[in-house]
């Protein structure tokens, strides 16, 4: 009888020993993680925001403005300088704003002739700036002192008159 007990001990040591192995194997397996490695180098640049104002020229900066004086010059708003275009959609505006206790008169002018309309900030609308053409538009700004107004109170005095310009890039849903 001895060596039946023997034999029936075996098989069920074998069968625990078993499963102790698939165990061990199953966890082992499924606690176990992965790392992957990648080498590699990258030159992704993020989207240039390109806009420039070529600043125009008055005659008047290189003498004094005078009662009846009207001065005139076109500048530019461009979305590429040298070596990039404009990536990004954007809008932009204009924004005029003279420093001055002389009585002149700003008219703002499209390329196309057409006077812009200054809002209450003295801002222009706004416009869109394109992003997968190059593009160029020339504004056209005059200045007048009305030669009816020469109060003596004006003598010596200086225009500041400043010409910025406002852009804001247009996320989805703001277009």
């Amino acid at each position: 009888m001895k060596k039946k007990y023997k034999l029936k001990k075996k098989p069920c040591i074998l069968l625990v020993f078993s499963i102790c192995i698939l165990f061990l194997f199953t966890f082992n397996v499924t606690t176990s993680r992965y790392l992957g490695i990648l080498e590699g180098n990258s030159s992704d640049v993020v989207a240039l925001p390109i806009l420039s104002l070529d600043n125009p020229t008055f005659t008047y900066t290189n003498k004094k403005m005078l009662p009846g004086d009207v001065d005139e010059s076109d500048f530019y708003v461009n979305n590429y300088d040298d070596k990039n275009s404009n990536e990004v959609l954007m809008k932009y505006y204009l924004k005029v704003q003279v420093d001055s206790t002389i009585p002149i008169k700003v008219t703002l002018t499209d390329e196309n002739g057409t006077e812009l309309k200054l809002l209450d900030d003295k801002r222009t609308e706004e416009y869109e700036l394109p992003y997968d053409e190059m593009m160029k538009t020339k504004y056209h700004i005059k200045i007048e002192w009305d030669k009816e107004d020469n109060n003596y109170e004006y003598a010596g005095k200086d225009i500041n008159l400043t010409i910025d310009l406002i852009a804001i890039q247009v996320v989805d849903g703001d277009a």
